[in-house]
């Protein structure tokens, strides 16, 4: 009788953007009702969840594969998982937008959209997928069988 050694890989890149979304979103609701919401920290902190969360996402995947996997696959994992919270995050910001802000337009929300949501978490999310893609490849040789 042969055993096959079949590994069973969870896709965690949305699990962590999703997980990167769900305690964003939870804290964006905590500060708002706080009134806290107009404090820069606050943003920052929601900046550092994304830094922290891909850079968990990558180490965790990096552990999955029991290290065995190359520095491209590292950084193509933490790029999904900055994409898909980037998706979630921005569609509970709109939602959140429009609810909260029924009687007034403001203006300066897409602005802060474009720039904290879009470009900032994006760069800390892609900064996050190089940084442990190339610090927690333990191997730094090609994967390929020589």
């Amino acid at each position: 009788m042969q055993t096959a050694n079949h590994h069973h890989y969870v896709n965690l890149a949305p699990v962590y953007g999703i997980i990167i979304s769900v305690v964003s979103v939870v804290f964006t609701i905590i500060f708002y009702f706080t009134n806290m919401s107009g404090n820069l920290w606050t943003g920052y902190f929601g900046n550092l969840l994304m830094f922290l969360g891909v850079l968990f996402s990558v180490i965790h995947y990096n552990s999955q594969h029991h290290e065995k996997t190359s520095s491209l696959a590292l950084f193509a994992m933490g790029f999904r998982t900055t994409m898909w919270a980037i998706v979630i995050i921005s569609f509970f910001t709109i939602i959140m937008h429009f609810i909260a802000s029924s009687q007034t337009d403001n203006p300066n929300f897409w602005i802060y959209l474009a720039g904290n949501v879009f470009f900032t978490n994006g760069v800390l999310g892609l900064l996050a997928a190089a940084l442990a893609a190339m610090v927690f490849k333990k191997n730094q040789k090609s994967t390929r069988p020589q």
